[in-house]
């Protein structure tokens, strides 16, 4: 065989293994799925890099670039518990936190690395569903 083709084969198959590796989309949750629901979604799209699900499932369509890359595995969800007196201004809209503890792997070096930590997600509710709008410690 020769140099060109060679080239075009090992091509090929990169190809067909990346097509091959690429996750399927993650299933947006209906509309009316409570906070756990969509905060399991919110994280498998992370897992998954699906910027189409983030886009539904994140407030304002906002795809967090910055956590893509990143793995979530979720080891334990707490009950939601209504954020009354958040310091979020969200002009009157129902706040709801979901903590949760999380094993964090490939971050940006700001959490611990392969480590179960606490984390949380805060929600609101957009258009008829839930939809995450922060995320962080605490």
């Amino acid at each position: 065989m020769h140099r060109r083709g060679r080239w075009l084969v090992a091509a090929l198959l990169a190809a067909v293994l990346a097509a091959c590796s690429t996750p399927p989309p993650v299933e947006i949750p209906a509309a009316d799925a409570d906070p756990v629901e969509v905060v399991q979604a919110y994280v498998a799209a992370i897992n998954a890099e699906d910027r189409t699900a983030l886009a539904v499932l994140s407030g304002d369509g906002v795809v967090p670039e910055v956590w893509l890359g990143t793995e979530i595995e979720l080891v334990e969800i707490g009950e939601p518990y209504a954020d009354e007196g958040s310091y979020y201004d969200r002009d009157g809209e129902k706040v709801v936190g979901v903590p949760v503890t999380a094993v964090f792997r490939h971050t940006d070096g700001s959490l611990p690395e392969g480590e179960e930590a606490p984390w949380g997600y805060l929600l609101v509710e957009q258009d008829g569903r839930w939809v995450v709008f922060n995320q962080g410690l605490g």
